[in-house]
């Protein structure tokens, strides 16, 4: 990351949060402005199951998917390469994938937003997600948002609201606190 003037000891950026928090986007942004190669853990759970991470959480189940999911996200954030990575939603269930995501060389920015706008983002995204639990789509961001936020936190060196900040003021964020001028600890 030293392309864009960030401190050398970050050997990925990985972020997380709810779905429809802009994880893909601002990840695609901040791999782009710092010149790194960009991993989508959705993606490549696809590439892997030879289906859309969607279909595969449906057909196999939420255990089996859990399963695949954290074996993704332990190869991706086992690579040498500076990388900047996106997470599904759910990767944080997983105490080995948080253990990683805590490790020294590891930047994690929390993305989120307010439920209404994360269920009118998910109503407007054209990407196949199914139902987590049996409630109403906004019913259902709230009650899966609510229940992960202890464990964003627990990882996140940053976290940021995708309402309040557009994309270019919070890919600047994000640079800004990976900037080896950052006043303060790694954990912010």
């Amino acid at each position: 990351m030293a392309e864009a003037g960030c401190d050398p000891r970050w050997r990925a950026v990985v972020f997380v949060g709810p779905r429809a928090s802009g994880k893909t986007t601002l990840a695609r942004a901040v791999a782009a402005a710092a010149g790194l190669a960009f991993e989508d853990a959705d993606d490549a759970l696809a590439a892997r199951v030879g289906m859309p991470a969607g279909q595969f959480l449906r057909d196999a189940g939420e255990s089996a998917f859990r399963q695949r999911e954290e074996e993704v996200v332990a190869e991706l954030l086992a690579r040498e390469a500076r990388t900047v990575v996106a997470l599904g939603g759910g990767a944080v269930l997983s105490a080995a994938t948080r253990a990683a995501l805590r490790a020294a060389d590891v930047f994690v920015v929390h993305l989120d937003a307010d439920p209404a706008e994360l269920a009118a983002r998910q109503r407007a995204a054209a990407i196949d997600r199914p139902a987590l639990t049996g409630l109403g789509l906004e019913d259902e961001v709230r009650a899966v948002r609510t229940e992960r936020a202890p464990l964003y936190r627990e990882v996140a060196d940053l976290e940021l609201d995708t309402l309040a900040h557009g994309i270019d003021a919070s890919v600047a964020r994000v640079l800004e606190a990976l900037h080896p001028g950052t006043p303060g600890s790694p954990r912010l």
